[in-house]
C-alpha cells in the first residue's frame, strides 16, 4: 500500500469527488487543531467539507510549509471551506504579525497587508488556469483583482499558484478555479492528485529507507536552485548575470553559531570563495528563534553561497555538537587566493587563477560561471550520497 495518501492505518480513501489543496505556515494548523481540533470541526460543520492536513513536519518539498485539503461531494462546499480557511488565515496572521515575524516564505500577509494564499493545482487544472498563452489566467487576474503566479516547476504532478490582494479578489479566483476544478474532476491524474497528502512520505519524493537521507526543505531549496541557475544563466542576456542579487532564507537561531564557525570563519571562507556577501541578522525574530540569512552579489554567487551554507545547516542539523565530514570540502572549490568580490569565480579544477571582469569578455566569464556551477553540483550531489 501506497503511503503519503489519504489512505491507510488513520487515514480514509479520498472518497469525495471534489478537492483542493492549499499550502499554510505550521502555525496555522497548529491554530486549527488546538484543543483536540475544535476549530477544525467548526470549519468543517460550517463548510459542509472535510479537511485534512500534512503530518506534522511533513513540508511540501522546498518549503517549510505543511500541505492542506479541503474535500467535499460538491463544488460550492469546497469552495466554501477555502475561503473559510483564508478568514481563519486572515485573523491569525493579523494577530500574529504583531507578536512575531513569520519565516520567510511562511508570510500569510504582504507588505501591504494584502492577504497571502498558496494553492496546490494539478499539471492538468494549471494548465486551464493559465490557458493558450497565459490568455485564462491574464483574463482572471483583470477581472478578480488579485495578483497570481505560478512557478514553472512541479513536484509530484502539483505545480503551486500563489494568491495575493483583498479577500474579495481572492474568493472571486478561488471560484474560478473551482469551476475548473469540476471539470477535472473525473481524470484519472485529479484523482491521484485528491489523494497525496504527505509528500515526504510519497513515491515521488526522495527515498528515504536505509542509508538514504531525506533533504530538509532548505536543502531542497538550495539544490533545486543550483539545478534550475544553467538554464535562468542560458536565458539571460550577456552580462545581466553579473549584477547584483539577493536571495534570503530563514535559520534556526540555535544553529547559527555552528553554522558560522569560530568568529565567522565559515562564512568569510564562502564569501572569498563565491564572490557573494553572506549577511546572518545578529537577533532572532519572534517566537520561533529564526534568524534571517541574505546572499547578495553575482547571481551564480549568491546561488552558490546559498547552497554550501544550507549544505553546512544540514551537517549542524546531524550532528550539533561535531559537524559531519560528508567528504565535501567547500576549501576545495578553490585552493588559490580569495577571487575578488563580484568578479567571476573558478572551480578548483582550473588551471590558472581566472583573470578579473576586466581582463575578460562577457561570453568567457559567462562559460566559467556555466562550469563552477556545474562543478559544484556534482561535489554537492557526491557529497549527499555519502
Amino acid at each position: 500500500m501506497k503511503r503519503g495518501y489519504d489512505e491507510g492505518p488513520g487515514r480514509e480513501r479520498a472518497r469525495e469527488r471534489f478537492g483542493l489543496k492549499a499550502l499554510v505556515p505550521d502555525t496555522f494548523a497548529s491554530f486549527l487543531l488546538r484543543e483536540r481540533g475544535v476549530a477544525k470541526e467548526e470549519l468543517q460543520q460550517e463548510s459542509g467539507a472535510r479537511v485534512i492536513f500534512s503530518n506534522k513536519g511533513d513540508f511540501f518539498p522546498g518549503t517549510a510549509l505543511r500541505v492542506l485539503g479541503v474535500y467535499a461531494d460538491a463544488p460550492e462546499n469546497v469552495l466554501r471551506g477555502l475561503e473559510l480557511v483564508m478568514s481563519r488565515m486572515q485573523e491569525l496572521a493579523e494577530d500574529d504579525q504583531r507578536l512575531r515575524q513569520p519565516p520567510p516564505g511562511c508570510e500569510m500577509l504582504g507588505d501591504e497587508g494584502e492577504l497571502i494564499f498558496r494553492v496546490l493545482l494539478s499539471r492538468d487544472l494549471t494548465g486551464l488556469l493559465i490557458g493558450n498563452a497565459g490568455a485564462n489566467i491574464k483574463e482572471l487576474r483583470r477581472e478578480s483583482g488579485a495578483k497570481i503566479v505560478v512557478r514553472d516547476d512541479s513536484v509530484v504532478g502539483h505545480r503551486l499558484a500563489t494568491l495575493s490582494g483583498s479577500h474579495e479578489s481572492l474568493a472571486e479566483a478561488l471560484r474560478r478555479i473551482t469551476e475548473l476544478m469540476e471539470r477535472e474532476a473525473d481524470r484519472e491524474e485529479f484523482q491521484h492528485y485528491l489523494r497525496l497528502i504527505n509528500f515526504g512520505e510519497s513515491e515521488g519524493a526522495e527515498p528515504s529507507g536505509k542509508g538514504r537521507h531525506r533533504p530538509s526543505p532548505v536543502e531542497a531549496e538550495g539544490f533545486d536552485g543550483m539545478r534550475h541557475l544553467q538554464q535562468d544563466l542560458d536565458s539571460m542576456p550577456p552580462g545581466t548575470s553579473e549584477l547584483s542579487y539577493s536571495v534570503c532564507c530563514a535559520l534556526p537561531a540555535s544553529l547559527v553559531p555552528a553554522l558560522i564557525g569560530r568568529s565567522g570563519d565559515f562564512v568569510r571562507s564562502i564569501e572569498e570563495r563565491t564572490g557573494a556577501k553572506v549577511d546572518i541578522a545578529r537577533e532572532a525574530r519572534g517566537k520561533d528563534g529564526y534568524r534571517k540569512m541574505e546572499c547578495v552579489g553575482p547571481l551564480a554567487s549568491i546561488y552558490a553561497a546559498h547552497t554550501l551554507m544550507m549544505h553546512r545547516l544540514q551537517e549542524v542539523e546531524r550532528a550539533p555538537e561535531r559537524p559531519a565530514r560528508s567528504g565535501f570540502d567547500v576549501g576545495s572549490l578553490n585552493q588559490r587566493r580569495p577571487v575578488p568580490r563580484h568578479s567571476g569565480w573558478s572551480s578548483a579544477n582550473a588551471a590558472p587563477l581566472a583573470p578579473t571582469a576586466t581582463e575578460k569578455s562577457q561570453a568567457e566569464k559567462q562559460q566559467d560561471l556555466r562550469a563552477t556551477i556545474a562543478e559544484l553540483e556534482r561535489k554537492l550531489l557526491a557529497a549527499r550520497a555519502v
